[in-house]
């Protein structure tokens, strides 16, 4: 059972990287509790597989979507509509990650880490939104990552990424407020899945030997933290479900999982430190010949 009180299992949610990970838990316990979902993977069959016998329900919709091309992201959304007439949760969880030092990494493979962790939900918030907003109601949530905030040796091009998708997410929710959408970025620390030695993680092919020390880092993740990963993601799900039920529009980011917190903390105190040890010269930028604009009279 679900740790927080859930009021209507009458809501269609969209999940994108459903076939495995993170999204693919997220699926079958929505299914489990009686939601309507939709799930996205660019294998259909894979999805529909890995969700099991959960899924042999009217409840269940599985969707090949292939996140770059925005033609599929609108045709899914077409289907979605077809089938069960709205769409209320929208789950931008798709993602994977590049590891390897910045010099390591190549174009190509920056560019399509790029391609899903970011311009995919770019596509899917353009073809979501008109329908949300018709509707007056919806929430989105955007998967992104403690690393949206922390850099990493190692791992530049997700931290990049992850940065990307925040500050998307904080622009989006303030256009969106108005019409009744809800926007929250989730950034998870540590939670348990595959998502290390699947598909989803990915070394660079070319090493250098100078970044010895980069390599032990992404090494490390790969062979010590998978598996041991301290989050349970079933009860990460349980926190959207209660931002969703609390109808909650002024939180634009929960870090969910305790080894997150405290790497936060620090990291905002740094950002203080940085901004006192510097405030009394990088304030003193203006032009010698600025004038402040009077201030608009309100109406």
């Amino acid at each position: 059972m679900s740790s927080v009180e859930i009021k209507s299992t009458d809501k269609v949610w969209y999940i994108t990287g459903a076939s495995k990970g993170m999204g693919l838990i997220f699926v079958k316990k929505l299914l489990e509790y009686g939601f309507k979902v939709v799930g996205t993977s660019r294998d259909k069959q894979q999805l529909i597989d890995a969700v099991g016998s959960v899924g042999n329900s009217e409840n269940f919709l599985a969707v090949k979507v292939e996140l770059a091309n925005e033609a599929s992201v609108k045709a899914s959304f077409e289907e979605v509509l077809s089938k069960f007439g709205r769409i209320d949760v929208v789950v931008n969880n798709a993602g994977y990650a590049v590891a390897g030092a910045v010099e390591e990494n190549s174009d190509e493979e920056i560019r399509k880490n790029f391609d899903i962790n970011v311009f995919g939900v770019f596509n899917v918030l353009r073809y979501v939104t008109p329908i949300l907003r018709n509707q007056g109601s919806g929430h989105v949530f955007n998967i992104s990552s403690v690393a949206s905030m922390l850099g990493f040796p190692g791992f530049g091009v997700y931290n990049a990424t992850k940065f990307a998708l925040d500050g998307l997410t904080e622009a989006y929710a303030l256009e969106v407020k108005p019409f009744g959408i809800n926007v929250t970025g989730i950034n998870p620390g540590y939670f348990k899945t595959e998502f290390l030695t699947s598909g989803s993680y990915q070394k660079t092919e070319k090493r250098i030997d100078s970044y010895a020390h980069v390599h032990g880092v992404v090494d490390t993740h790969a062979n010590d933290i998978n598996g041991n990963q301290r989050g349970d993601c079933a009860k990460l799900l349980d926190i959207l479900i209660r931002a969703y039920e609390e109808k909650d529009n002024t939180t634009n980011h929960i870090f969910v999982g305790p080894d997150g917190y405290p790497l936060i903390r620090a990291k905002l105190d740094k950002y203080t430190a940085d901004l006192d040890k510097w405030e009394k010269y990088a304030t003193k930028t203006d032009r010698d010949d600025y004038v402040e604009p009077p201030a608009q009279q309100q109406h």
